[in-house]
């Protein structure tokens, strides 16, 4: 964990965080920011970015301008007085806020006193808990979780994540739609949830499943491959099809869930594009047995 006040950079699980509350990022954006606080001694120039988390394709430097404009945005930024992000024109950036380790202890690791508490909620919270009790006999669940904004859909998420997490070998995913500004990235909130599982590149079981069942999706985490395997998915997923990279999903997150229960936990679907409509839709139609409980939170729209 890389913490830089008052954000802490979640490196292992992928995501970015201020205080208790998970900052939205797209998956490049938060590899080049993990870059950028990794090497936050120096000066990092755009080539050094590209060679880093693009290696062997070619990608036009102005990307990289887009992402650090989309960091300064949710870090709350200026380029003009910089904080985080200080550019150094034709030359690159730097991240200058200070930065220190932190280790991070997995939910398991708490006690149970360390768990958020909820009020009004433990109908909601027992349900849950039976739909992962019936998962794990193999009966895979499908749950939808509706409310008005701010009624606490996040925090019942949350507290969910933490008393599941004390099961043993129990593996949970969880990734967010965003608000397309300009268009929306095609299944981000499930890579998002991939990323998570992703750990540790050389020795996860995730891994070796995606390349056998995934090649289309373990592409997308280039930076964690070897270069003979980028190589070797490159060639076998030339003429990639939308359907194609649905059906090796469900067929990935099966086999995951195949050893251990798997949670997939996809929020503010009312953002959700229709890419990873079709990847919810076909895990909840497969008939096929799986300890998988994918859940979803949504924003109710009130009519007047």
């Amino acid at each position: 964990m890389k913490v830089f006040q008052p954000f802490r950079l979640d490196t292992v699980n992928h995501c970015l965080w201020r205080a208790d509350e998970r900052v939205p990022l797209t998956p490049k954006a938060f590899d080049v920011l993990r870059y950028l606080v990794e090497h936050a001694d120096r000066l990092v120039t755009q080539e050094e970015i590209l060679e880093a988390l693009w290696p062997e394709t070619y990608v036009n430097p102005e990307v990289i301008k887009k992402y650090v404009l989309g960091i300064r945005k949710v870090l709350g930024d200026q380029a003009e007085k910089p904080a985080f992000v200080a550019t150094f024109p034709r030359r690159g950036y730097q991240f200058i806020a200070a930065v220190r380790d932190e280790s991070t202890a997995s939910p398991s690791d708490r006690s149970a006193n360390e768990i958020k508490t909820i009020v009004g909620r433990e109908n909601a919270l027992t349900r849950l808990d039976d739909s992962l009790s019936k998962a794990s006999k193999g009966q895979r669940q499908v749950i939808l979780v509706a409310g008005e904004a701010g009624i606490g859909k996040t925090t019942l998420l949350d507290v969910f994540h933490q008393r599941a997490a004390f099961r043993p070998n129990l593996r949970v995913a969880r990734g967010q739609c965003m608000e397309g500004f300009g268009g929306k990235e095609p299944y981000y909130p499930v890579l998002e949830a991939l990323g998570h599982l992703i750990r540790d590149a050389a020795d996860s079981p995730v891994i070796q499943i995606l390349i056998k069942r995934a090649p289309t999706w373990l592409i997308q985490f280039s930076p964690l491959l070897k270069a003979e395997q980028r190589e070797a998915l490159q060639r076998e997923t030339v003429g990639t099809t939308r359907e194609r990279m649905v059906r090796e999903i469900c067929e990935a997150l099966e086999a995951v869930s195949m050893e251990h229960p798997l949670i997939l936990a996809l929020e503010d679907l009312h953002w959700v594009d229709v890419s990873t409509l079709d990847v919810i839709s076909a895990l909840a139609r497969r008939r096929g047995p799986a300890k998988l409980v994918v859940l979803g939170t949504y924003r109710l729209v009130l009519r007047t």
